[in-house]
């Protein structure tokens, strides 16, 4: 009887032991990764110690393979999970698609997706990939072949010397978009996140400077260029006429410099505003201006590119954000209950600020609450003044401070654009704030002002008015 019950345990131990190894065999074996990665980057630089590449195979949901770079070979590892060979059977076509970043990223995956940030943002410069990538499985062990490139229509600025941290500057440069690598789809699909042309890219530090990336507007097209590098400090500009810029390449800038023929000129940002006292700091010139008396340019609201730049028509249909009946950001929710208003912001980013991507730094639209302070805030009530410029009468509105009579800003009445025309200009001055009207997103508040009175009203976002920045701290 003692054998029969000893013999029953062993074989229940034994059914244990079995059940065991099935339920490993069933999770199946850790999978190793033979992948070879060309010597150089597709920015013709070395890789370096700590680059990674993050490689997503089709199909496959949830877990990714991440290699990275230890000065002399590539290890690999797991993310999402730890990747088995079970995760491989039943895959139909071996694909993968491969992201390289140039700083560090938080992979993070939802809905079908892998999704990527840096500090809670996008990565608004140059990213490398390569996509639809075939690949092998020899029992355990994933073989694969990496030359990762740049996307298509993108160029390198390579800008030498820069002190300091390159999170301080901005480059801007209103022939270039920033381009970002959203999310790479288990279907192996990249997204990409564009932004206007125009707005101001961040930089990458590299050995010698930093290096900022963007999308061309017209590849292989002779333009004129105005490129602009910012800091809190300064504005940096170097003007290239006639110039011809290839996607794919990487174009190197001399260091910046106050001087030198071909090189950058500078503006120091305390010679571009004036301190009002309790009314704020205002730019002395319209965005756009050559002078004070200088009109400048005319921007819709929420773009960067005016009609100086060759925007010829503003009107719902070249708006960059939707029509009034069916907004694609910026679209509150309203009152009144309209359809097609979904997003919740009410004030203008800074990659959609026209006076952030003209100066950078501490530079931007003012809102609304601005405009009144500075309404409100000021000496004298404010008159319509003749101001002169060569003999020319130039009509529009002198401001002056209350602590200071010598502290003064004139905003022309520059009129407004509507359709192809301009209206007004000389009897009328229209200013955006950075404010949506809270009851209807089609309007944004902004100053009106003629011989009469100045006013804050508000204004369809289509219209081409006039911008002048504040320096905000």
């Amino acid at each position: 009887m003692k054998k029969a019950i000893i013999l029953l345990c062993v074989a229940a131990g034994l059914m244990s032991c079995a059940k065991v190894v099935e339920n490993l065999q069933n999770e199946g074996v850790p999978m190793s990764f033979n992948v070879t990665v060309l010597e150089t980057k597709a920015t013709k630089t070395e890789w370096v110690n700590g680059d990674k590449i993050y490689v997503f195979f089709k199909d496959l949901a949830t877990k990714y393979l991440i290699l990275e770079y230890n000065g002399s070979s590539w290890t690999n590892s797991s993310g999402g999970g730890t990747l088995l060979d079970s995760d491989f059977i039943g895959l139909g076509t071996k694909t993968l698609t491969a992201v390289h970043f140039p700083v560090a990223v938080d992979v993070a995956y939802a809905d079908g997706r892998f999704s990527f940030t840096s500090g809670g943002k996008p990565v608004f410069n140059y990213y490398l990939f390569e996509a639809g990538k075939d690949y092998t499985v020899d029992g355990t062990t994933v073989n694969a072949t990496l030359s990762m490139g740049k996307p298509a229509g993108v160029v390198l600025i390579h800008v030498a010397g820069i002190q300091g941290s390159v999170g301080d500057y901005t480059f801007g440069c209103s022939k270039m978009k920033p381009v970002a690598c959203a999310s790479v789809g288990t279907d192996g699909a990249i997204t990409e996140n564009v932004l206007q042309a125009g707005a101001r890219l961040s930089g990458v530090a590299d050995s010698d400077g930093g290096i900022f990336a963007g999308r061309l507007v017209f590849p292989d097209e002779s333009k004129d260029y105005k490129f602009t590098v910012a800091s809190d400090d300064n504005i940096y500009t170097l003007t290239r006429s006639g110039r011809t810029l290839t996607a794919g390449k990487m174009y190197n800038f001399p260091a910046l410099s106050e001087t030198g023929v071909g090189n950058w000129s500078v503006l120091n940002v305390v010679d571009l505003y004036v301190d009002m006292g309790a009314a704020g700091k205002w730019a002395k010139c319209n965005v756009g201006a050559a002078s004070e008396t200088d009109y400048g340019d005319y921007f819709a609201w929420g773009e960067t590119i005016g009609y100086n730049e060759g925007k010829t028509e503003f009107s719902w249909s070249t708006y960059a954000w939707g029509t009034d009946s069916a907004l694609t950001k910026y679209c509150s929710l309203s009152s009144k209950g309209e359809e097609g208003f979904t997003d919740a912001l009410t004030t203008l980013l800074p990659e959609d600020d026209a006076a952030f991507a003209a100066l950078g730094g501490k530079f931007r639209m003012p809102t609304e609450a601005e405009w009144t302070a500075l309404r409100d805030n000021t000496k004298y009530d404010w008159t319509w003044t003749y101001n002169y410029d060569e003999g020319t009468e130039i009509r529009g509105i002198t401001v002056t401070s209350k602590s200071d009579d010598s502290k003064s800003i004139f905003l022309p009445a520059a009129g407004n654009r509507a359709g192809t025309t301009l209206i007004a200009a000389g009897n009328i001055g229209y200013y955006w704030s950075s404010s949506l009207n809270a009851d209807y997103p089609p309007y944004v508040e902004v100053l009106i002002f003629n011989s009469l009175a100045p006013n804050i009203n508000d204004s369809y976002r289509r219209y081409g008015h006039s911008v002048r920045p504040v320096y905000s701290e």
